[in-house]
């Protein structure tokens, strides 16, 4: 299984895929961004923030996930993906490639994104994560109907990660 999880820059995705992968013996965390880093070494062609429009990054995507997935159970895969074609795309490949894959898209309010990603330190905050809240809020209606949603205004992290192994469950009946 590959667990897509989705959602504005903030909300947690990559904190919820290092508590499942905690969790869940066979997890594995794959992280599409490398593709993006390794089309700029190699394409050069790549400029911050549109890599995902590329058909060679989706594509590679496809490629990698559908990879790393041999053996993960589930593979998490922790990324923003706000256009639903591309989305859509990238899911449907993968499930043509015979993969059961879940969209969980993790939602919060406008003002508690704002709030988190001021209090992290370790990223520019007055940048690209801030402008891309707009996007999120645009895309948002859409991409709540591709599968489960987690809202994490009043959640911890490890909360989430319970609200994400239920459906883990769900989704596994026979696990354990």
């Amino acid at each position: 299984m590959i667990v897509w999880l989705n959602g504005p820059s903030g909300v947690g995705k990559v904190t919820l895929a290092a508590h499942l992968c905690r969790r869940e013996p066979r997890a594995r965390v794959f992280d599409p961004e490398v593709i993006d880093r390794l089309l700029k070494r190699t394409v050069g062609l790549v400029r911050r923030g549109d890599y995902q429009d590329l058909p060679a990054w989706r594509a590679a995507t496809v490629a990698a996930a559908a990879r790393q997935a041999r053996g993960a159970e589930p593979l998490v895969v922790p990324m923003t993906v706000l256009r639903r074609r591309h989305i859509t795309d990238i899911l449907g490949a993968l499930r043509n490639r015979g993969h059961d894959v879940r969209h969980v898209l993790l939602d919060a309010s406008p003002d508690v994104l704002i709030e988190r990603v001021e209090a992290d330190e370790s990223l520019d905050a007055d940048g690209w994560r801030l402008e891309d809240l707009g996007t999120y809020l645009t895309a948002r209606r859409d991409l709540r109907e591709l599968g489960a949603v987690v809202d994490t205004d009043d959640l911890e992290p490890g909360e989430v990660a319970d609200e994400v192994q239920r459906l883990l469950h769900t989704w596994r009946p026979n696990v354990h």
